[in-house]
């Protein structure tokens, strides 16, 4: 493996941040960091940045460890939510700064494909926050990193914005096959552009696998509610989690759901509705008025099954 970390521990005045963290990422991939705020996301970058001194475990990057090395020894590069650009520097000048061993093929390359040469002579108080990243990505992946590291870089942006530079970033990413670790709070992203997903919960690894997994085969209820809705229905005293889309309507069914509320969500309508006064939802083509009585059927190979 290109990156593994062994019983990786951290502490902060006493309190514990992350215990007992073991992983392993493969060359090239790209492992998404999700969990909700506190669960030491961030503090896991800083760790294998060397911004951060690991208390007790082993880091191992292409296989050498890299717990005593510095953090400008270990070929690692980090764009930050905001990444600050110098200002007396154009674009040009800071993509390059302290760089003097940048291949111009490389240059010219991260150039057109992050689409900025229209900005190259700009100064930072004349770019959107959009354009404050891409420069931000341009100038860490010029330094050929063996590992690329970002922290919520997207967080900033607005929705349009956001689409544009997280696609060109990955086109990019992929492209030249740089493996990377992203802290995201968006789940979304997380399944969309990852190849595995690492959930953090309360400083410990719950769970690092597939998106398809992580989203079909979740180890945990906490893990399955982080990537959407989830159904808590009892039938014949039988408990079962599904998601929405595993739910449909039929008509020869005995099971009716009332219709509570229903509304347009994107490509389909979502459908709150009780059954035997238990609150479901559930997507449907159209729209159903509210009281209407629907008989519903469950996928049964839809039903959560936790590890």
């Amino acid at each position: 493996m290109f990156l593994q970390a062994k019983n990786l521990y951290k502490s902060f005045d006493d309190l514990n941040i992350l215990s007992n963290i073991n992983f392993s990422v493969e060359k090239g991939s790209v492992v998404s960091i999700v969990g909700k705020s506190g669960s030491g996301k961030t503090t896991l970058l800083n760790l294998i940045s060397g911004f951060c001194k690991i208390d007790k475990g082993e880091l191992l990057l292409d296989s050498i460890n890299v717990n005593n090395l510095d953090a400008n020894k270990r070929n690692i590069s980090y764009v930050f939510q905001e990444s600050p650009l110098f200002p007396n520097l154009n674009v040009l000048q800071n993509i390059t700064i302290n760089n003097n061993t940048y291949k111009k093929e490389k240059l010219d390359f991260l150039i057109k494909k992050s689409e900025i040469n229209h900005i190259l002579k700009s100064f930072p108080d004349e770019l959107s926050g959009g354009e404050i990243q891409r420069v931000s990505v341009v100038r860490s992946l010029l330094r050929d990193p063996s590992l690329f590291l970002l922290d919520e870089p997207f967080c900033n942006l607005d929705q349009n914005t956001k689409k544009e530079v997280k696609n060109l970033v990955f086109e990019i990413i992929n492209e030249l096959k740089t493996t990377t670790l992203i802290v995201t709070h968006d789940v979304h992203d997380a399944l969309e552009i990852s190849d595995k997903i690492m959930v953090l919960e309360n400083g410990v690894v719950n769970s690092l696998d597939t998106p398809f997994n992580t989203y079909n085969n979740p180890r945990s209820l906490h893990i399955a509610n982080l990537f959407g809705d989830v159904n808590r229905i009892i039938i014949r005293d039988n408990e079962i989690f599904i998601r929405p889309e595993n739910i449909y309507i039929s008509e020869k069914s005995n099971k009716k759901a009332i219709v509570i509320r229903s509304f347009f969500a994107g490509d389909k309508y979502k459908i709150i509705a009780l059954l035997n006064n238990q609150k479901i939802v559930f997507y449907s083509n159209k729209s159903y008025k509210k009281n209407s009585k629907l008989g519903i059927e469950i996928k049964k190979e839809g039903v959560l099954k936790f590890k």
